[in-house]
């Protein structure tokens, strides 16, 4: 072959190539009040068994509402972890990452549904400025609609679950984006922290 043609042959098949690779995105359907997986032809990948599912994402995985809360799962059914619920659906994701639950441990996912921070801590708040605020020994207390949480230790970890601020103190203020500073308190000592 001429080497001339090389290049238009590459782009010929170039579309092609981009869409073999694409992930399987799966849509959701409704069957006698349940939810369950259909591909692209319409062929049931999934039977029906969720109270609620959403269409898979372009990342190949989908959240599903089960019996044991929300779910995110492959094109095999397999549940990939148990996500974190909020606002009656699957968290929202915060700067790249959402929360999910493992035994009563906090910690995040990417849009794939990879754990990135292992769930190590009681309660971790989303994503915030490049850090979330965990804290360990803490609790949640229902006021009927909503939650707050309340007790234990705080700190402040990146995206990529280093811990920036340790577990320690009693009181964590919200993240000034302009100094990059937090002030926190243990007992009756409060200080100023300068966040990387």
């Amino acid at each position: 072959m001429d080497r001339k043609f090389l290049p238009f042959v590459i782009l010929a098949f170039l579309p092609l190539l981009v869409f073999c690779s694409k992930k399987n995105q799966l849509t959701a359907f409704e069957e006698n009040g349940l939810y369950g997986y259909k591909d692209q032809n319409g062929k049931v990948q999934i039977s029906p068994q969720y109270s609620i599912a959403y269409d898979f994402n372009e990342n190949g995985v989908g959240f599903s509402f089960s019996k044991d809360g929300w779910v995110c799962i492959d094109p095999q059914n397999k549940v990939l972890l148990k996500v974190f619920p909020f606002d009656n659906g699957p968290d929202y994701f915060s700067e790249g990452l959402a929360r999910f639950v493992e035994g009563s441990k906090f910690g995040f996912f990417d849009a794939s549904c990879k754990k990135v921070i292992l769930a190590n801590y009681d309660f971790a708040f989303p994503i915030l400025h490049g850090f979330s605020l965990a804290c360990n020994g803490c609790g949640s207390e229902s006021d009927g609609e909503h939650s707050t949480i309340h007790g234990g230790k705080y700190g402040l970890i990146d995206k990529t679950g280093k811990v920036i601020v340790p577990i320690e103190y009693d009181f964590i203020s919200e993240i000034n984006p302009e100094t990059k500073t937090v002030e926190v308190s243990k007992g009756n000592t409060k200080k100023q922290i300068n966040l990387p």
